[in-house]
């Protein structure tokens, strides 16, 4: 009976494997020598990142991370989670697991870009200008400590670029809400001083930005409205003399011509 059975088990148990390889054994070792150790899941997740199956390549670097901590490529593991989750578009899930790698293992040759890594999952999760920009002020943060930590690294230079480009963005939203209030000035009576902060506070907070030249012009207009033409004239000079865009400049000199003809009537 028992000699029966196990010819049974012979025979059924080479049907189960093959079954099994269709869900993907091609990956397991295929000598018997082989172990499951670090090196393993960390190539096996790698592969897994090539097929661009991001959550199998996330479990296989977790297990790298949480039962091999002693490893030397415990540091890349953690690096590749972070690359894991990016891949797959979770952002702030990425971040967190790029902050470990410099957190956890500040002397990893992978610290640098995982920081800047950090950084740019903030940069992806940015919004347009019209919503909160919570996290346009993270990635500014972010990028700006990268500069400060690692000031020599190659990737400085692009961090700068998406500083500036983070930084038109809050000068913008500002702007639109100096913009908002300028429009409602006839519908309420504090609405052209509420324009007037939103302008000063870009020009003060963002002044390399585009939108500092159109907040002077924003000024002036407020001035205009308000018919205090010498303020007005002031601030429409300011833009004529400035270096910025040419239809800029024709409309602050349309306003000067306005301003003139107003005076000498």
């Amino acid at each position: 009976m028992v000699s029966g059975f196990r010819g049974i088990i012979t025979k059924v148990l080479p049907v189960f494997l093959l079954v099994s390889c269709a869900a993907g054994c091609f990956l397991l070792p295929k000598k018997s020598d082989e172990l499951f150790n670090d090196q393993f899941f960390f190539e096996r997740g790698k592969k897994y990142m090539d097929k661009k199956d991001y959550l199998k390549a996330v479990t296989d670097f977790e297990t790298v991370v949480e039962s091999f901590s002693a490893s030397e490529i415990v540091d890349h593991a953690q690096f590749m989670l972070g690359e894991a989750y990016f891949k797959s578009e979770e952002y702030v899930t990425a971040a967190y697991e790029y902050e470990r790698v410099y957190i956890d293992y500040p002397s990893s040759s992978f610290a640098p870009e995982a920081h800047y890594k950090k950084a740019l999952c903030y940069y992806m999760e940015s919004p347009s200008a019209i919503l909160d920009q919570e996290n346009t002020r993270l990635a500014v943060e972010e990028f700006n400590r990268f500069i400060d930590n690692y000031p020599s690294h190659p990737l400085v230079e692009e961090s700068q670029k998406k500083i500036e480009e983070l930084t038109a963005k809050l000068a913008y939203k500002e702007y639109l809400n100096a913009e908002t209030y300028k429009k409602l000035w006839k519908q309420y009576d504090g609405a052209l001083e509420s324009a007037l902060y939103y302008y000063r506070y870009i020009i003060k907070k963002y002044p390399r930005t585009i939108w500092a030249d159109y907040s002077r012009y924003g000024i002036g207009e407020v001035h205009f409205k308000k018919k205090e033409y010498e303020k007005a004239k002031e601030m429409f000079l300011l833009v004529v003399n400035a270096d910025v865009d040419a239809e800029l400049k024709e409309k602050a000199s349309k306003m000067l011509d306005e301003i003139e003809k107003i005076e000498t009537r």
